[in-house]
């Protein structure tokens, strides 16, 4: 299975830490980079390809929506990255908003935590065969 890599947008510090290193797995997956805002992670979309982001709706600067947005709006022949929220604001019209702007899972920080990993696994290898 070819190493899957991430783009965790996320504006805590200590949670980025963590989730790098729960998504560390070599010749998986690996974080590949992160961003804090708005503008520091579609900079990161623009300039190179994910096969998966991680993104947090409310961020430091800026909106996760906005983000799976320009994810989705980008074209140019690159595969279409997966794209999962991970949120504390998992009301009902937060997980609309972002299922409609292009995200394909929505998990509960709290919650669902420790569902992220084997989903992203899960995934992968689906894409792998």
């Amino acid at each position: 299975m070819t190493e899957q890599r991430l783009l965790l947008i996320e504006d805590s510090a200590l949670l980025r830490e963590r989730l790098t290193s729960m998504l560390t797995v070599p010749g998986l997956m690996q974080v590949a980079a992160s961003a804090d805002t708005e503008g520091d992670a579609v900079a990161h979309i623009n300039a190179e390809h994910f096969d998966v982001m991680i993104v947090d709706v409310e961020l430091r600067e800026g909106s996760g929506i906005n983000v799976i947005r320009a994810a989705r709006g980008l074209n140019g022949g690159r595969p279409r990255p997966l794209i999962i929220v991970l949120t504390n604001y998992s009301l009902p019209a937060v997980r609309d908003r972002c299922m409609a702007a292009g995200a394909d899972y929505f998990l509960d920080k709290m919650a669902q935590f420790s569902e992220l990993r084997p989903l992203i696994e899960s995934v992968a290898r689906k894409q792998q065969h």
